[in-house]
């Protein structure tokens, strides 16, 4: 075995010492930018979840609307959305304001919440009109708007699990055009 000159080791240890703190930044390094995606990815899905608290918020805000029914002199109940002054223009602005959130909804949400809209676009402006519309409709709308509630309730359940959501809007089905009959 040779013995090292202490040039030759004053070398070794430089090369040693050069290739540990190299290896230590790039550890460092690649440390480092995991944790940044991660941080990008977190603050992402945060807003994917805050952009879908807000489109629920509207959503229970259009339940709510039909949550509380009147009984007319006839005995026959109706919500209370179709009395009062406005009643279609404060339905519809609850429905566009739920609907055009439609992209942060779970595809039952949205496709319930369409077919409340389908109904009530037959709704007509004149109060006593619109009272008995909302009679006869108040079952079809009352289970919509139960159906809503337990959509609802099953998509909080699934809320953070922003990934899953997300392939779901991907690779969703065209729904195709769907002609409205606008006639009473």
């Amino acid at each position: 075995m040779t013995q090292l000159n202490p040039l030759q080791l004053v070398l070794l240890s430089s090369v040693c010492t050069l290739g540990g703190a190299l290896l230590a930044a790039v550890v460092a390094g690649v440390y480092n930018l995991r944790s940044k995606r991660n941080e990008y990815i977190n603050d992402y899905y945060k807003t994917v979840i805050q952009r879908r608290i807000a489109a629920y918020e509207q959503l229970e805000s259009l339940i709510i609307a039909f949550k509380t029914s009147v009984v007319d002199k006839d005995a026959k109940p109706y919500h209370l959305p179709f009395s009062g002054e406005d009643r279609k223009q404060d339905v519809f602005k609850r429905l566009f304001l739920a609907m055009s959130q439609g992209l942060w909804l779970s595809e039952d949400a949205f496709r319930k919440t369409s077919e409340l809209n389908y109904l009530l676009f037959r709704m007509p402006e004149a109060e006593g009109e619109a009272i008995s519309f909302g009679k006869e409709h108040y079952e079809a709308i009352a289970t919509a708007r139960d159906a809503l509630e337990r959509i609802l309730a099953a998509d909080m359940l699934e809320l953070h699990k922003v990934g899953r959501f997300l392939k779901g809007k991907k690779n969703r089905q065209d729904p195709g055009f769907r002609p409205v009959n606008l006639s009473r």
